[in-house]
Parts: C-alpha cells; structure tokens; sequence
C-alpha cells in the first residue's frame, strides 16, 4: 500500500496568549525550555494534513492516528511528518529540523463503521464559574462538558494559522485539530491550571464534523499517574457534532510539572 508523502511544515505556536501559559516565551524559559512550547494539538493537527492528503474524507470518517510528544517543538521550527506502511499500523515520526524525533506514533487507514461505547460519556455540568484547584478535583469520573461553536470563519482561520494546504476545509468540514482541542478546553473548563503540557493523545476518527452544527464534548478522567516530579492526567474524550459522534480521544497531560 502507498504511503502518504511526507509532509513538511514550519511549526507555530498560533496563539502566544493561550490560557496556557507553557505556550508563553517567558513562562516556557522559567521552567527550563528555549522557549514557549508549539501545542500537541497543533502538532496532531499538522499530522493529519498527509494522512487526509492519502486517504481524504474516508480518514475523518474512519481513520486513526496516536501521538506521544517526546521533545518540545518551538515556534517557526521546520518540522516533517512521516508515515510509512507496517501491516495494519503505519508508524508515525514527526522530525524537527536537526532530524531529531520530537513525536511518535501510528496511524491506520479508514475502515468502515467505527464503532463507539457511547454509554460511557454522560453529559455532565460545568463547575461554577470559580474552578477548583487541579490538585483537588481529578477524580475518576465524568468532567462538565463543553459546548462550543466552530463557524466556517473560525475554521479557516485555524487553517490558515497552521498552514494547511488542504482544499477539503474549505468545503465546510470542521479540522480535528480543533476538534482535538476541545478536548483540551474540557480540562480547562473544569479546573484551575498553571502551565501544562498535552503529552500524547491517540484518536479515533468516527465521522466528518460539518462547520454547521455545534461541537460538544464529554469526557472522563480515568486515572493520574506521577513520573520524574511531573504530574500526569489521563482522560477519554468524545466529541460530537450535534449529536453525531465525530471522534473519541485518549488523552494524557502532565497538569502539575516538577519543580
């Protein structure tokens, strides 16, 4: 089977003033790195752009990819996504420009009716407006859900933000880039972050969200972990568009760094 070609990029940290405040140059340096960190979702999203290019909207509808990023990507950063064919799994690597592997994972080719457990997520409420303390209030469990409209202006303008060279976007399909952050702004949303890191996520892609319809997610904690001082939370996520699911993620981010 044809791999997708490799896909070349200069990596951006779209949004400096992000909640988040890894993403910010002085942040990021105070905790030890060169500078504010490009966001896992963005670099999902540039990941995408080669499988999509391979296999077009079959891959939204039933495609795959897993991500774990192991090395900080910087702002304007040229980096290169590769996959290549293994059986069932295509491994993934995500380069940067000294050719060293900043991400790692597999992709899968779209199959036919994915299936999903949609009895797992409830839709659950946000906590008040003043959010609890992250340390305090991870439980096992369900987080609030979150629903949050993408219009076809906030669509092309991700696109543009990321570069992505991809004609599809443009005919009102949703990018799962944004798709994958809101799974993130479920976090946010329920609790009360200082800087964090998304540090892998692997999703399964379950149909093409139309910029049309409004996206909501529900999501469930199911477990923290700690390694070398950081922090970690693990979480499953299903995102809808109206009531028609569009992707589930597994997403893990370290909400509490050493030091």
């Amino acid at each position: 089977m044809k791999a997708p070609e490799p896909y070349a990029v200069v990596a951006r940290n779209i949004d400096p003033a992000a909640d988040n405040r890894i993403h910010d140059d002085d942040v990021a340096r105070r905790l030890g790195y060169e500078g504010a960190l490009v966001p896992g979702v963005e670099l999902f999203a540039y990941a995408t752009s080669p499988l999509v290019a391979r296999w077009g909207r079959e891959w939204l509808s039933g495609g795959a990819l897993g991500l774990r990023f192991r090395r900080p990507v910087y702002d304007g950063e040229r980096i290169v996504v590769r996959a290549e064919p293994d059986g069932r799994a295509w491994p993934v690597t995500v380069s940067g420009p000294d050719g060293s592997v900043r991400a790692t994972g597999s992709a899968h080719p779209p199959v036919a009716r994915p299936s999903v457990d949609l009895h797992r997520y409830v839709d659950s409420p946000l906590p008040p407006a003043l959010r609890p303390p992250v340390r305090a209030a991870l439980p096992v469990g369900p987080l609030g859900s979150v629903t949050q409209a993408v219009s076809a202006d906030d669509n092309a303008a991700y696109c543009a933000a990321i570069g992505e060279p991809l004609g599809l976007y443009r005919e009102g399909v949703v990018h799962p880039g944004l798709l994958l952050r809101l799974v993130n702004t479920a976090l946010m949303r329920n609790v009360e972050l200082g800087p964090w890191i998304h540090t892998a996520s692997s999703c399964r892609m379950l149909a093409v969200a139309p910029v049309s319809a409004p996206l909501t997610v529900h999501s469930i904690v199911t477990g923290r972990s700690a390694r070398s001082g950081n922090e970690y939370v693990h979480y499953d996520a299903l995102v809808l568009s109206g009531a028609a699911p569009v992707l589930e993620a597994a997403h893990s981010a370290i909400y509490s760094l050493a030091g």
